[in-house]
Parts: C-alpha cells; sequence; structure tokens
C-alpha cells in the first residue's frame, strides 16, 4: 500500500511540476549512461545499478576520477527521482517517463494513475499488477484518494 492515494483532480495538479522536474531526470539519466558507457568503453565496467549497490571500483587516479564524476551524476538522479517520489508519485520508468499515481477506483479498488512525460493530463489508469499495457481511459471514472468502506 501506498503512503497517499490521489483523486484524478490532485494528480492532474502535479503534472506541471512533474513535467518539469521529469525532463531533468531524463537529462541527468542521459548523462549518467553516457559516464557509464564512455567508462565501459574505457575497460572499467560501471553502469548505475554498480552506484546503485554501493560497490566500490578499482581504477587508477584519473579513471577513479572520472568515476566520482559519474557516481555524483547518480546521486543528482537519485535526488532528482526524489523530489517526485515526495510529491508522492512513483516512477515506474525513467527512460520512457513513466510515472503512476496511486488511487482508489470508486473508493474501492487499489489502481494507479498512469501518466507519460509529454502527456499534458492523466488519461489513463491501470491495476497494480497490470502495468503499462494495461492501460484503460479514466474518462467517466471515479478516482478517490481515500477507500470507501
Amino acid at each position: 500500500m501506498s503512503e497517499r492515494y490521489f483523486t484524478l483532480e490532485e494528480a492532474n495538479g502535479c503534472i506541471a511540476r512533474l513535467n518539469e522536474v521529469m525532463r531533468q531526470l531524463l537529462q541527468l539519466h542521459g548523462h549518467l549512461r553516457t559516464m557509464c558507457r564512455d567508462l565501459t568503453r574505457d575497460g572499467i565496467n560501471v553502469s548505475p545499478e554498480t552506484f546503485a549497490r554501493g560497490r566500490e571500483i578499482q581504477a587508477d587516479a584519473g579513471a577513479l576520477q572520472r568515476i566520482n564524476l559519474a557516481r555524483g551524476m547518480f546521486e543528482a538522479v537519485r535526488e532528482t527521482m526524489g523530489v517526485i517520489e515526495r510529491m508522492g508519485a512513483i516512477v515506474k520508468d525513467v527512460e520512457s517517463g513513466l510515472v503512476d499515481f496511486p488511487s482508489w477506483l470508486d473508493g474501492r479498488r487499489e489502481v494507479l494513475l498512469c501518466w507519460r512525460i509529454g502527456e499534458t493530463k492523466i488519461d489513463w489508469y491501470h491495476d497494480t499488477e497490470a502495468g503499462f499495457s494495461g492501460r484503460r481511459p479514466v474518462e467517466g471514472l471515479r478516482f478517490a484518494a481515500e477507500r470507501s468502506e
């Protein structure tokens, strides 16, 4: 269960800020991927997952400087994702700019309001197990921030 649930109106009220933050996140993530690809090309096998796991990387001084720059970029990505998470949303896929907002369909069934970067409002939802491919239109449905008994 989520810490916060949204009505459709509340989630749509977050879209302008979310769009701004997600654009920043995509840019940072792209830079991080490039840095990791360049390091790997130079024989230092590193990825964003390497930093997420907190692994120490052995390399010469010049390479360590580049690794530390990439680690700093990873931290910037993580902090930017934290901005979205503190809004109450869930980043589902950074590369496709996919974000979900927990909600209650008709106050009874937990669902996720689904937004992707470039969309001006939330037009879709899906069951918590269904994912992006199970998206259905929100039109005509009621989404609540609290569960009804």
